[in-house]
Formats: structure tokens, C-alpha cells, sequence
């Protein structure tokens, strides 16, 4: 679409609207919030896709009809979890079929975990901090029906932090390798997810008392002057060793074990392949197989593996992508997802 061009509302037999279009908006955004259908959009301002409209022309938009009628075929509804997605943060679809279908959704080269109760369906995923602006295809086919596809826009808005790290003593003899290492078994247990939510409240803080938050999720990082190649894949908490860390929400304990890189280490399966760790812990009050409840103790704040002093570091993973837990919490996005499957959240 144009890009800061004004939509004009003309006066003609057929009701339309017009709106100024924000710089980083789309069709689909426009339509969905105007009740109304990229393609009808398309169609009405003689454009021949509702892809890319032609630069510098007034758009109209056609006044609401009921729903958008354009859904991927076996959809009675369908909604995303936002318009316009920003990197860093988890990704969701979800709808009801007209009746009960496999569903696959694909946004850009990756494919979304989908789980359904009988005909309602939600599909997740998230994008890494360093996604940004772009426009990935979303793409939705049921069962061996053609593919609904559509582009969907992220920006990137955030200002993200840049942080010098040295690292002394024993951190600083941690190399590339045991990183590598321990991140590849990390994944095996990631990239698996059970199909069943584990919670069923929204999720909360997994501390009290601390400090300040220290690090926010995303920041690019550079070690003892090297270049800024990573970023900071959590949330830091600076707090005093000993500091009880609590469960966030209910699940199963799936590693508890002190590790090279991480330290104390204690992560949860919360179902759906979302994950939360808990890293850098002085001691562990939970074992593997454990089934824990919101505001379980799990272990306590320290400053074990890769740490350069007192603190909690929480990161939270979606379809095995690390995304913002600070943005999942605001956002609901866990109230969401069970309110997708038709679920309570209480």
C-alpha cells in the first residue's frame, strides 16, 4: 500500500470509508479492522493484487458487510493474535472449522505448531529479536484443499539496548563449543511439545523481590570487546543469592541439573511447546518428572555457569524460538491461547 497516502472516502451509491494508512500498514490490516476483505479492496480500487497495491493512489475501502468472507477454506473464523507482529514476540492464529480437518499454517519458512479442540484450532509460533521488519507470507491449507495465503506485516518499533559484557574467571573459560554443545541438547527437549496446556491461570513473575531487571529480552551483546553477533535470550532479574524462584505457571519439570554454560538450571514444559527456564540458580528444590503448580519454589537466585553476578535469568520459548516474556505477559497472550481452544483461564 502507499505509504503515508490518505484513503479517501468519495461520495457514491456505495458506502465506503477512508482512513490515513500508517506507514508500516497493509490490506489485510486495513480490511480486518474495517470488516472488510483485502480482496474486496483489491477489487473495488481495480488493483490486480491485494498484495501490493499501486503506490501514490487512493485506496477505498468498502463499508463493513458482515465477516470477511475470504476465509481459508473449512474456516467458519479465523483471528490472529495481532495485526501488525513485532520481533521478539509470540505469534498465534486461531478459528473454528466447519468441521474437524489437519490444519497447516506456515508463516515464512516456518511452520506453526497447531493444536485443536474438536473444530477450534490455535496455531503458535514465535520470531527471534532479530526478525525485523518484514513481511513473511501466511500460509493456511487444510487437509488437501489450495493454500490461503496472505502477507503479513511485522515491524520492528524497539530501540534495542547494547550491552559490553567482560567476563572474568571461570565464565571466561567457557568456550564456543560447550555453548554449541549445550544449546543443541537444550533444543531436543525444545522442539518437543506434548499437545496438552499445562496451565490454566495467566502466567506470572517467577520472582518477588529482586532489584531491577538487569537485562531486558533482545539485547545485542558483545563479549570482552567482541563483536555484537547475539543477543540476550531472557529476561535478567539482579536480585540477592538465595532468592526464591517460583514456578510461573503450572507444568512439567523437564531438566534440573547444574550445566556448563547455564549453571543451575530448572525448565518447564508448560504444554503447547512453551517452555520456561530458569538459569544460574544456586540450588534446585524440583527434580525431572515433577509436575509443579503457579508459585511452586523451583530453586534459588545465584550466579552459577556464564553469569557475572547475582541474578535470575527467565527466558520463555514458543515452537522453539525464544520471544519477550515481559510481551507475552502484558500481552495475555496465555489467556488467549486457552480461550482459542475454548479453554478457562482463571
Amino acid at each position: 500500500p502507499a505509504i503515508g497516502t490518505e484513503l479517501v472516502l468519495p461520495e457514491t451509491a456505495v458506502p465506503q470509508t477512508g482512513i490515513f494508512l500508517r506507514p508500516w500498514g497493509n490490506l489485510l490490516e486495513t480490511a480486518v479492522s474495517h470488516n472488510s476483505s483485502p480482496w474486496t479492496i483489491a477489487l473495488r480500487n481495480g488493483q490486480p493484487t491485494s498484495h501490493r497495491p499501486a503506490l501514490y493512489q487512493p485506496i477505498f475501502i468498502p463499508a463493513a458487510e458482515g465477516t470477511p468472507r475470504e476465509l481459508p477454506a473449512g474456516f467458519a473464523t479465523l483471528e490472529v493474535s495481532q495485526l501488525v507482529g513485532v520481533p521478539g514476540q509470540a505469534i498465534g492464529l486461531r478459528g473454528e472449522m466447519v468441521d474437524v480437518g489437519v490444519v497447516t499454517a506456515v508463516l515464512g519458512n516456518n511452520e506453526m505448531d497447531v493444536f485443536s479442540n474438536e473444530r477450534y484450532l490455535v496455531g503458535l509460533t514465535g520470531t527471534s529479536a532479530f526478525f525485523g521488519t518484514q513481511q513473511p507470507e501466511l500460509s493456511i491449507q487444510v487437509g488437501d484443499a489450495p493454500p490461503w495465503r496472505q502477507p503479513w506485516q511485522f515491524r520492528d518499533p524497539i530501540s534495542w539496548e547494547y550491552q559490553q559484557l567482560t567476563l572474568t574467571g571461570t565464565a571466561a573459560q567457557i568456550d564456543q563449543q560447550s555453548i554449541d554443545e549445550e544449546r543443541a541438547r537444550l533444543f531436543e527437549i525444545w522442539e518437543q511439545n506434548s499437545g496438552l496446556a499445562q496451565w490454566d491461570a495467566p502466567f506470572q513473575l517467577p520472582i518477588n523481590s529482586f532489584l531491577e531487571i538487569s537485562s531486558t529480552f533482545g539485547a545485542r551483546r558483545s563479549y570482552n570487546g567482541g563483536p555484537y553477533r547475539t543477543y540476550h535470550e531472557g529476561v535478567d532479574f539482579a536480585a540477592y543469592g538465595g532468592t526464591p524462584v517460583l514456578a510461573p505457571a503450572g507444568g512439567t519439570v523437564v531438566v534440573a541439573e547444574f550445566l556448563y554454560v547455564r549453571g543451575g538450571a530448572v525448565i518447564i514444559d508448560h504444554g503447547l511447546g512453551i517452555y520456561s527456564g530458569f538459569y544460574h540458580l544456586s540450588s534446585i528444590a524440583v527434580a525431572p518428572g515433577d509436575v509443579v503448580t503457579p508459585g511452586q519454589i523451583v530453586g534459588e537466585v545465584g550466579t552459577t555457569g556464564l553469569s557475572t553476578g547475582n541474578h535470575l535469568h527467565w527466558d520463555l520459548l514458543v515452537d522453539a524460538i525464544w520471544i519477550d516474556a515481559q510481551a507475552w505477559l502484558d500481552k495475555g497472550m496465555d489467556c488467549w491461547i486457552l480461550a482459542g481452544l475454548k479453554r478457562p483461564c482463571e
